[in-house]
């Protein structure tokens, strides 16, 4: 699953093998330089970036994109999971619970179900202590282990933007959970056997893309799919919308075609294209196979300025470096500018690619679009001197070939 940051000089996957029989595994990928497993390219940015642009340089990039291309499937010899729900809440989180198992099933991983006491303040403690003993476990084993945490019930956003668990006055603070599912918060003896533990986190509740804006870890895999963004509410259950019931729906497909094996971003494709119009964006689509494929749209910048105007060394590298990229890691570029000291270029891709590109790059999110650009790719004449160089050019005469939305 894709849902985590990567260390260029250790990367791997989190790949699902695909059976006829109920034995999945997933593979995930190590972190890089610090963004978070629990950061941006997990949810959807909200807003306009108020900070400075990260910028790349080509080389390094280059060698970590072909990196995440060639790193192995992680196979896992123990995969357990905990389920968490409330004891009293009304979301239909208990069929979502069942749901949930019957996916874990299909991965072959082992389930142990938690049910929170609304009426009890001390549930927040009593939680991480069982997610501290099943990791204490997994670590014991001294075999590599894949740990999949899952919520589902009422989400809540504190005054600092913090994501909690909720139920009526009760509340459980996901930083909280995820101090006991990170490495870097364990002590120095401990962090070699942490390292063989991965951790899927995988939160069907409302705000529950606000676990995604956690702090960096340098440690082991911890990825995080969220049904929503930081700012969205879920919806209810139904076949075609809730977040849980499109993950099995996924995993089901997946399966049924006989695929040796399945990564969490291609899981996370399989989900936003079952998505309905009114469905919330999950917090985690392959090059535009077709041009009604709804895409992502991203700006991605890169260090150099070419002294010759209308010419830029760095860009035309930058079109060789991506040639021999995997089909789930390309993308189209659709524009490209010089600044003073480097170039963005405006990049289309899958959400799946989106996935792979955002655990080595940082790429500012544009927009989710929907098919061809409505601007003709042809220069606009001007019909005099434009005196102003705010000036926006009138739109072509000639009706444009192809449609889009933005969503």
């Amino acid at each position: 699953m894709h849902f985590s940051s990567l260390s260029p000089s250790n990367i791997s996957h989190l790949d699902i093998p695909v059976t006829t029989n109920p034995q999945f595994t997933f593979t995930m990928s190590q972190p890089s330089d610090p963004v978070s497993p629990f950061t941006s390219h997990l949810s959807v940015p909200v807003s306009f970036p108020s900070r400075t642009p990260l910028v790349h340089h080509l080389r390094k990039l280059k060698a970590d994109l072909e990196k995440v291309a060639a790193s192995p499937g992680n196979v896992y010899e123990r995969k357990v999971a905990l389920l968490v729900r409330w004891d009293n809440d009304t979301t239909g989180e208990t069929k979502d619970i069942g749901t949930m198992t019957d996916t874990m099933k299909t991965f072959g991983i082992q389930c142990t179900n938690f049910l929170l006491q609304a009426k009890d303040e001390g549930q927040g403690s009593t939680l991480r202590h069982k997610i501290s003993t099943m990791i204490a476990e997994c670590r014991a084993s001294k075999v590599h282990s894949l740990f999949v945490f899952y919520y589902v019930g009422h989400g809540a956003i504190a005054g600092d933007g913090s994501l909690y668990f909720v139920q009526g006055d009760n509340g459980i603070s996901w930083t909280k959970i995820r101090g006991e599912l990170v490495y870097d918060v364990y002590e120095e003896k401990d962090r070699a056997s942490m390292r063989r533990v991965d951790v899927l986190c995988v939160l069907d509740c409302c705000y529950s893309g606000a676990a995604t804006r956690a702090g960096a870890t340098a440690g082991n895999v911890a990825q995080v799919l969220a049904a929503c963004g930081p700012r969205e509410t879920t919806q209810a259950r139904d076949p075609s919308t809730s977040f849980t019931m499109r993950l099995f729906s996924a995993a089901h497909h997946f399966r049924q075609a006989g695929q040796a094996t399945v990564s969490t971003a291609a899981l996370f494709q399989r989900m936003q294209e079952e998505r309905t119009p009114t469905t919330p964006h999950a917090v985690l689509e392959t090059l535009l196979r077709h041009v009604n494929e709804k895409r992502v749209l991203v700006k991605l910048t890169l260090h150099g300025r070419s002294p010759m105007p209308g010419h830029s060394d760095v860009f035309e590298n930058f079109k060789q470096a991506i040639q021999n990229l995997p089909p789930n890691m390309k993308v189209e570029i659709s524009d490209a500018y010089e600044t003073d000291q480097s170039i963005f270029i405006i990049l289309g891709m899958s959400w799946e690619a989106w996935a792979l590109w955002t655990m080595v790059a940082h790429l500012d999110f544009v927009g989710v679009t929907f098919g061809l650009s409505l601007m003709r790719r042809r220069p606009v004449e001007s019909s005099g001197p434009i005196s102003d160089e705010n000036h926006r050019p009138s739109a072509p005469s000639e009706p444009s070939h192809g449609k889009g939305k933005a969503e």
